[in-house]
Parts: C-alpha cells; structure tokens; sequence
C-alpha cells in the first residue's frame, strides 16, 4: 500500500510551533508503514502570526480574531488538494465550525469531539479538563463532554493559574518544564472524584506527562487528533489506548 491511495492531509500549525511538531511526530509514529513510501502525504502551515486565540475568545482590548487567518490557511490547504484538515490548537476549535465554513471538499478532524470519544469508550464519567482559559470560557468541552455522558471539571482557580503559566510562561515562552509540571493540579482533580484527565491544549502534549497517573488514564488531545487524522485519511494506524478501532 502507498499513500497514492490516502487522501492528502493539511495542517494548519504555528498554534503554537512546538505543539505542531509534535503532531506532525505523531501522525508519522501512529501509521502503520513497511517503508517510507507508505507514509501520508503531509502539508504543513506553520503560522505562529496567527492571533492567540484565548486573547480573542475572552475578548481581550485590542485582541484580533484568529478566524479570518484560519479560514485563509484552510482554503489554502485545499486549493494545494488537501481533503483531511487538522490544526493542534483546543481553544481554536471552539469556532472550527467558522473556520471551515469557506471550504467545499475538504473537512476538519474535530480534535474534542474525538477525544470525548475516546473517553467515553474508556468508561469515564467524570473528566478533569486541563485547558486555556478561553477554551474554558467557551464550554466547548462541557458541552461535548455532556453529549457523552461525562461530567467536565475543571482546576479550581489557583489550579487554573498553574495550568495557563504551564502554557503561556513555560512552553510557549520556550522556559523549563517537565512531566510533573501539572502533578499538583491532576492530584486535585483526582481527590474530587475524576476518573480521566484530559491534556485539552496542545502546548500541555509536550510536556511528557505520563498515560496514567494513580490509576487514572491521562488522554491527550493531540494523541487522539493524530490517531484520527491517519484514520481519516485512510492508512491503517496503531492503536490509541488499547482501543479497537
């Protein structure tokens, strides 16, 4: 099997730079391949311009809207005849349904409704969601995560703060970090009764926290987006979580 017979996938990355590295890393390990030529057929925008997205949902003074950029770079990724679109960016999806309204062929992988997906197929019912601000204010992930069944919870204030230095003051501002940045926050959710976290921002997939934590799964959107996006494109992919697909 070659990728002549896949459809073409595009991303729309910059949001931010480290986050999409490591969704290009992953959509490459989670294929299934006997030699290079199998591998998907990849289109990468990095567009770090783009204007933060949390800024904007929170309505930020002075904040400009990331929709009309992505909106250019999807349209752009399709003229270049990519069918299966992705960006790595959580809070991005809270208006994906705007971003890919200008397209005619081409379709997003819509990161959250999957990793709810995954939840639900865990046996979770209550989620710890670790996530920007503006992912937050939007109730994006407590909506779907009703559709599901699942209660969402989120950090409470302090833990909040912590989550937000991880993202804005450490990774995207290229500072120290490491797998136990978010221990005291996961610690807390799990005393209130979760039984799944979620890493709901991308910038939090590179910290290396570990599949489980205590017992409870630990389930990263950027894992689940690349699992789909090979999925999506039609090329068999390993298994995410153990889960059949």
């Amino acid at each position: 099997m070659t990728n002549e017979m896949f459809k073409k996938l595009g991303i729309i990355g910059g949001l931010g730079p480290a986050a999409s590295a490591r969704l290009l890393r992953r959509v490459t390990e989670f294929t299934r391949v006997t030699c290079d030529q199998d591998h998907l057929d990849i289109t990468l925008l990095s567009r770090p311009q783009i204007p933060d997205r949390t800024a904007y949902l929170l309505k930020q003074p002075h904040a400009e809207s990331f929709i009309e950029p992505m909106q250019e770079a999807a349209l752009e990724l399709e003229k270049m005849g990519c069918t299966v679109l992705a960006t790595p960016c959580n809070t991005a999806h809270a208006r994906i349904s705007d971003i890919a309204r200008p397209l005619t062929s081409a379709h997003f992988v819509k990161m959250i409704s999957e990793t709810l997906l995954v939840a639900s197929r865990l046996g979770c019912t209550r989620c710890g969601i670790l996530a920007t601000s503006g992912t937050r204010a939007t109730r994006v992930y407590d909506d779907v995560c009703e559709a599901h069944g699942i209660k969402a919870v989120w950090p409470d204030d302090m833990g909040q703060d912590i989550v937000t230095g991880v993202i804005y003051d450490k990774v995207k501002a290229g500072g120290d970090f490491d797998g136990h940045s978010l221990d005291v926050v996961i610690d807390a959710l799990i005393a209130d009764g979760c039984d799944g976290i979620i890493l709901a921002c991308t910038e939090l997939s590179v910290i290396g926290c570990p599949a489980h934590y205590d017992g409870v799964p630990i389930i990263d959107a950027l894992d689940v987006l690349a699992q789909r996006c090979v999925l999506a494109c039609g090329a068999p992919a390993y298994p995410l979580y153990g889960l059949a697909d």
